[in-house]
């Protein structure tokens, strides 16, 4: 993976194409990404959030149209449709490796810390939920697999295990969820030291829209784009 400090040089003749793309005079390559619509972003649930701040923030950089699509990434073709595909670094390894990427548009974009939340939460600690007769949820899959062996200390009733987002977002009295950062929502946080989720963007093989794609990923990785993925549009402190 290329790294954000290695595209910045990139980002002003990147973000140049953008506007030609995007901005430019009828008769130009605007009317022809006109005619090929939106960039297409797909996004893993894990990364979603901060995609669609960035997806913001590239709008009123550049006027570019990008439609962020929430989506399952990992499984053959999940990348179908998109021009660009960000989640998590296990989640691409299929994507990357059976050839659905294009290989000069891969970029590292932010680590994404796994932390508790839900009511109670700021004054959490994963070593304290032992005493503390916490029920906790947690993902499930491949993303989940160090935070929940984070909790293997605490009785198998007191740890549920869901599959989706969905499931952190609605807890009981009492209970904690240990999520990453981009889907703890508004409200307290408190770190822990599970190993950070690294999130990661490419570009797709034979998009129609590849300077565009090369375009949103030198966003994504560089300046206030990439404070806006960071930022998973968060506004509390975390």
């Amino acid at each position: 993976m290329k790294t954000a400090l290695a595209l910045a040089a990139s980002l002003a003749s990147s973000l140049a194409v953008v506007g030609a793309t995007w901005g430019g005079a009828p008769g130009t390559a605007a009317a022809s990404a006109a005619r090929g619509g939106a960039l297409v972003v797909k996004a893993s649930p894990a990364v979603s959030p901060c995609v669609a701040a960035a997806a913001t923030a590239f709008r009123q950089a550049t006027g570019g149209a990008v439609e962020v699509r929430t989506a399952a990434i990992g499984p053959v073709g999940s990348a179908a449709g998109a021009d660009v595909v960000v989640a998590i670094e296990e989640e691409l390894t299929r994507v990357i490796e059976g050839g659905e990427s294009a290989p000069d548009l891969e970029v590292d974009l932010a680590s994404i810390p796994w932390v508790l939340t839900g009511a109670g939460a700021g004054t959490a600690d994963l070593r304290g939920l032992a005493r503390s007769g916490a029920h906790v949820r947690v993902l499930g899959g491949a993303i989940g697999r160090h935070a929940r062996q984070s909790l293997e200390s605490l009785p198998a009733e007191r740890v549920q295990t869901v599959r989706t987002p969905d499931g952190l977002r609605t807890l009981s009295p009492g209970e904690l969820a240990l999520v990453p950062l981009s889907l703890a929502g508004p409200g307290p946080v408190a770190a822990t030291d599970v190993p950070a989720l690294v999130a990661q963007a490419v570009g797709v093989r034979g998009s129609p829209r590849a300077g565009a794609a090369r375009a949103f990923l030198d966003f994504l990785a560089t300046g206030p784009g990439n404070a806006a993925f960071r930022s998973c549009g968060r506004v509390s402190d975390r």
